[in-house]
């Protein structure tokens, strides 16, 4: 009877061994799953034992299905946990990647997680070793306790010291990487184990798929008897209704989701890595100076040299005092909303003081350099003084430049509209990108703060020990430094919460950055569908009628433009999509002083080309691929409807405004249309950047969340000023498309205001 039991009991476990893959595809935790198996474990036994009574032709064949599986299984060589356990592997050679990535990368974090919880693990095993020499074998509740307690203890002691030495931000981050990895590196082995055996079966399943495919339908047959015997059992016994006919999930959409999971994590840590990595100085040379050998070479030169230098260290410190005060009132009044990035004045105050101190900081970083290996090896009577001196001015030029940067990163790391225009290069003003994250970088560079700190420690020894000249300007070199010394001991403390800081906002950036990234290609794709052609993709404007306006066009005017049929048309507000600059030719705009202004002079020999279809460049605008030039056969000849409006203004100011426009060529197109980002623009951003400061422009309209102006808005402009005795701008031609005849037409300016009520979804007259 004990044999019959025992061999029973056998039977219902291997029974549920193999029934066990449909629990197990349903994602269960670790704790569910084990409660689970022994309830399945139970049912599985009572479900034997009711057909062994009722039915026992239903066992027997269940035993001799179970037979047959096993003999294939074995004949083919076939590991169980292939065939009774979910893999979650990808089919194929993908499995065998997804595998060896899952091994590889997952050892990182275990690897931490394992680091992290050895010392407690090593004292709490020394512990229970202990205990057992006692002769105790089972732990007591007060010593697992205990046990608890050391890990508790350790780990607080470790998010303690985090939590002194580092920001909160650093700790919040240190407490989730603890938990993380600990419990991933419990997870790990036993992943690993999984792996390897489905991956090592079914490369050697490769070699039989034959007996595979005999196992895979034995496997089917003798589960789909077991829901038979399941439905009946639950019918005739428990009475419950059937279950519904099982559907397996596709092991394939699991296993992608964990090499999605595992992509966006190793992607997520090397962005952290790069993040975090040290920055170098932007704008500080490397390699050896040429001071040492100018000692050498000639004394009373080099000493010319320095003195030159050190009095426009004096002279930027002031400079950059002056300009600490400026910013300081700059950005309350753009925090406060008395001033605003989107008024051209206000942007172009905040840009002139941006590149002030872009040029200050390149012309300190140079002195740096220069000086900041001062130790000529010469015998000069002379050369003590020198080398105390060129230090002072070196040492001098970084305190200064330190002390401002920490008074930038402490007056705007949470303001994100000054920061995020401190970033912001300019190809207008010459201004290069990323401004602020050079400072912070520099603030973060753990081996430059290293050495700024031996030299401050030296600054302060010199100081004490009156080795520098008492006279100018030395003397007030040493004053300027001693003013910078606070903020400079400021900066060296916190380098790690400011590098974290900056990882994650690395982080954010190149997840931007991707973003980005794909949005031209995107939205350049859509802005170019359109529903009906016109080959060879040209618009109803005649080139006739642009001989007619070849003559009458000034440099200045403004160009609004429609083409119909693009799909693009649909998300721009207004009727009107489009506006343009019409510059006309290089002596016009001489005749104007436009192309001797330094903001100019480097575009003229482009501006001299032509387009593909040999046709002049007469036209600036932004368009997908950036502020580009353009011929009016390319813009106005491929539209179906075209304004032209001439402002009213000097030719002095006519002048300024178009090298404004000129200046501003090469930027990119500005997919965000935010018009408080001057790097790049979009159509109507580059006719206001251009005419804002001297046209009183309407204020803008809130379009899709954000403050804009539409080309509609310049139609607008020119109507509401009808009436003025001094209207802004003028209506030079308008030409409106009939559809109908295909062609484009003269029309008046009643028409052009009613245009303003036109849906821009209105193709046809």
């Amino acid at each position: 009877m004990k044999d019959q039991d025992s061999t029973a009991h056998s039977f219902a476990e291997r029974i549920t061994e193999i029934y066990w893959l449909r629990v197990k595809d349903t994602g269960l935790g670790e704790a569910q799953d084990r409660a689970m198996l022994g309830e399945l474990r139970e049912r599985v036994s009572q479900c034997i034992e009711h057909f062994e009574a009722e039915a026992p032709d239903e066992v027997t064949e269940l035993k001799r299905d179970l037979d047959r599986y096993d003999r294939l299984r074995k004949a083919a060589g076939l590991n169980r946990r292939l065939l009774e356990q979910p893999s979650r592997l990808l089919p194929g050679v993908l499995g065998h990647i997804q595998g060896i990535l899952e091994i590889v990368l997952g050892a990182i974090p275990t690897l931490i997680g394992l680091l992290l919880g050895l010392v407690p693990y090593l004292l709490a095993r020394a512990y229970g070793k202990c205990i057992q020499k006692s002769g105790i074998q089972d732990l007591t509740r007060p010593q697992l306790l205990i046990v608890a307690t050391i890990f508790v203890g350790y780990y607080a002691l470790l998010i303690s010291f985090v939590a002194k030495t580092y920001s909160d931000q650093a700790t919040i981050a240190f407490i989730v990487i603890l938990i993380v990895t600990s419990a991933f590196a419990l997870t790990y082995f036993k992943r690993v184990r999984t792996i390897v055996a489905h991956i090592g079966d079914r490369t050697a399943s490769w070699f039989k798929l034959g007996a595979v495919a005999r196992v895979r339908q034995a496997q089917d047959q003798l589960v789909g008897r077991l829901d038979k015997m399941r439905n009946q059992y639950r019918q005739e016994v428990l009475g419950w209704a059937p279950l519904k006919k099982h559907s397996r999930p596709k092991a394939t959409r699991a296993a992608l989701i964990r090499v999605l999971l595992i992509a966006l994590a190793v992607a997520g840590g090397l962005m952290f890595l790069e993040g975090y990595r040290e920055k170098p100085i932007q704008g500080l040379r490397v390699g050896p100076s040429p001071w040492p050998t100018m000692v050498k070479a000639n004394p009373e030169q080099a000493r010319q040299h320095l003195l030159r230098d050190a009095r426009g260290v004096l002279i930027a410190g002031q400079q950059l005092d002056e300009m600490q005060k400026r910013m300081a009132v700059l950005a309350d009044d753009f925090q406060s909303g008395r001033r605003s990035f989107l008024e051209q004045n206000d942007q172009d105050e905040f840009r002139a003081l941006l590149l002030a101190y872009v040029d200050l900081r390149a012309m300190l970083l140079k002195t740096i350099w220069m000086y900041r290996d001062n130790a000529p090896e010469s015998p000069a009577t002379t050369a003590d003084d020198i080398r105390h001196t060129a230090f002072l001015t070196s040492y001098s030029a970084a305190s200064l430049l330190t002390e401002k940067a920490w008074l930038i990163y402490d007056n705007y790391h949470d303001q994100p509209d000054i920061r995020r225009q401190l970033d912001l290069g300019d190809l207008a003003w010459g201004i290069p990108d990323h401004t602020y994250s050079h400072i912070v970088n520099s603030l973060t560079n753990r081996t430059a703060m290293a050495e700024l700190q031996i030299a401050t420690h030296r600054f302060e020894r010199d100081l004490a020990a009156n080795r520098f000249p008492q006279e100018t300007p030395w003397i007030q070199l040493a004053e300027r430094s001693k003013r910078s010394l606070p903020s400079v001991k400021k900066a060296f403390a916190g380098i790690g919460t400011r590098t974290l800081n900056r990882a994650v906002k690395e982080m954010q950036k190149q997840i931007e950055n991707s973003a980005d990234a794909v949005t031209p290609t995107v939205s350049v794709t859509v802005s170019r569908f359109r529903f009906k052609e016109r080959p060879p993709h040209r618009g109803l404007v005649s080139p006739a009628q642009l001989d007619e306006l070849r003559p009458i066009l000034k440099p200045g005017d403004i160009l609004i433009e429609r083409r119909n049929w693009y799909i693009s048309n649909c998300v721009l507000p207004g009727f009107w999509p489009h506006a343009a600059l019409y510059l006309g030719s290089r002596d016009q705009l001489a005749a104007l002083g436009v192309t001797e202004d330094p903001r100019v002079a480097p575009h003229m020999a482009d501006f001299q080309g032509q387009d593909a279809n040999g046709h002049d460049y007469a036209i600036i605008e932004a368009v997908g691929e950036g502020v580009i030039f353009t011929s009016l056969e390319r813009s106005v000849g491929e539209s179906d409807a075209v304004v032209i409006l001439r402002p009213t203004l000097s030719d002095s100011d006519l002048g300024e405004a178009l090298c404004r426009a000129l200046s501003h060529r090469g930027k990119g197109y500005d997919f965000d249309f935010d018009f408080e980002t001057p790097d790049r623009l979009v159509c109507t951003e580059l006719v206001y950047r251009t005419y804002a400061p001297i046209l009183d422009i309407p204020e803008m309209r809130t379009i899709a969340g954000k403050k804009r102006i539409a080309a509609s808005d310049y139609v607008r402009m020119w109507a509401d000023g009808q009436e003025s005795d001094t209207p802004q701008l003028k209506l030079i031609r308008f030409y409106d498309f009939d559809e109908g005849q295909g062609i484009a037409v003269e029309s008046d300016a009643k028409t052009l205001v009613e245009t303003l009520e036109r849906s821009r979804f209105t193709y046809m007259k």
